[in-house]
């Protein structure tokens, strides 16, 4: 049987494998796109050691000067995914310290704290929960890094309320909404009344601040005594 096209049939047929091209060409595009996903991680030395440190991840030194205590390594954006990082005595190659299975996720911003001292370092990770910030406050949240330390409390000298309750070794509040302005916070067992130590910091609006209760009750040798530092999240 002979089949004639008509000129209708011919503009029909071309209008479809037109869209049919381009349907084909608009699915392997979005199949070839691939979305990069970034997080982002800092780190701080805090362990009561008055040795300093470099550290690496995955490989790469990350600081351009040796890290003493409370020194740290601001957020760097990194390729979400799972990294090791390596913590060495400052110019000394051989770790004291690894910590693998490191995640980062998408849009997401965490902090790696060393803590402990030589043969009993650790890594405690925690997650960054900025929320979204009242522009008109500061936030402040704490973390127990000292290792022979009972539970603590955080609270504002002359405030009637803590802003961080029984927090055990290596656990951390969450961020508090706290007026601008210089501050004096005490640092107090969970089972006394009196400030074990005290840390002064001014607060600036919408900034992020982690306070750290570090060193030991009972330092030994090469050691820090117990204290507070305030880190402000950069």
């Amino acid at each position: 049987m002979n089949t004639t096209y008509t000129k209708f049939s011919f503009k029909t047929l071309y209008s479809i494998f037109a869209i049919a091209i381009v349907a084909l060409a608009s699915a392997c595009g979005k199949n070839d796109t691939q979305v990069t996903e970034y997080g982002s991680l800092s780190i701080y030395n805090a362990s009561p050691s008055t040795a300093t440190h470099d550290v690496y991840l995955n490989g790469s030194k990350l600081n351009s000067a040796a890290l003493p205590y409370a020194g740290g390594v601001k957020y760097t954006q990194l390729t979400a995914g799972t990294y090791e990082s390596k913590f060495t005595i400052a110019s000394e190659t051989a770790s004291v310290y690894t910590k693998t299975g490191i995640a980062v996720g998408n849009n997401t911003f965490s902090t790696l704290y060393l803590t402990g001292n030589t043969g009993s370092f650790d890594g405690v990770l925690v997650t960054d929960d900025f929320g979204t910030p009242a522009a008109d406050k500061a936030y402040v949240r704490f973390i127990n890094l000292s290792p022979d330390a009972t539970a603590l409390d955080l609270r504002i000298k002359d405030a009637t309320t803590n802003l961080a309750s029984n927090q055990a070794f290596k656990k951390n509040s969450a961020f508090a909404a706290v007026d601008a302005g210089a501050k004096v916070f005490e640092i107090k067992e969970t089972s006394a009344s009196t400030a074990k130590t005290t840390v002064e910091h001014t607060l600036v609006n919408g900034k992020f601040y982690t306070i750290i209760a570090g060193g030991k009750f009972n330092p030994g040798n090469n050691e820090r005594t117990f204290n507070g530092q305030v880190i402000t999240h950069q």
